[in-house]
């Protein structure tokens, strides 16, 4: 990818001011990250230094890494596959990453999504609709969420998200 391509992307939430900080829930966007939908037996593998790997469903794995320009998270996991219907699609322009932590961060989201999230283990992860948008949420430490979100529906989910952390901030 080009840096005149890296230039021309426009994150799903800019110009919205979203992004809170507080004793107990910081939320921001994480713009840009490659994230790679692989259909496959087996998880792929991502170093845990730099991305995570959330299983979806059954074959069914959504892998996050680091943004351009490093490598396309898409060629190397496509290298691991083996077996007949393996494949691997990057859907990095489709969803945008919210990341919340902090000992609010779940309640935040309980606030709006019927999941409960206090079975989800870290490194878990559930799709299901929070403020009536789609999103996969994945725990990342015990007060640690990433949101996927569809790009189209970051804007609404932001600003939920803004007004449910009001009491937590």
């Amino acid at each position: 990818m080009t840096d005149d391509v890296l230039a021309l992307r426009r994150s799903p939430l800019e110009g919205t001011g979203f992004g809170v900080g507080g004793p107990g829930l910081t939320m921001a966007e994480a713009p840009f990250r490659s994230l790679v939908e692989v259909r496959s037996d087996v998880a792929p593998d991502v170093s845990p230094s730099t991305g995570h790997v959330w299983r979806l469903g059954p074959d069914w794995w959504l892998a996050d890494g680091p943004p351009p320009p490093a490598p396309a998270l898409e060629v190397p996991l496509a290298a691991q596959l083996r077996g007949p219907g393996a494949a691997t699609t990057d859907v990095s322009a489709h969803r945008t990453t919210i990341v919340l932590t902090g000992e609010h961060a779940a309640t935040v989201v309980a606030h709006g999504c019927p999941i409960d999230l206090s079975v989800v283990p870290v490194g878990g992860c559930v799709q299901g609709t929070l403020a009536g948008a789609q999103v996969a949420i994945g725990r990342v430490g015990p007060d640690a969420l990433r949101l996927y979100v569809r790009a189209a529906f970051a804007r609404h989910l932001a600003a939920w998200l803004s007004d449910a952390a009001t009491p937590y901030l």
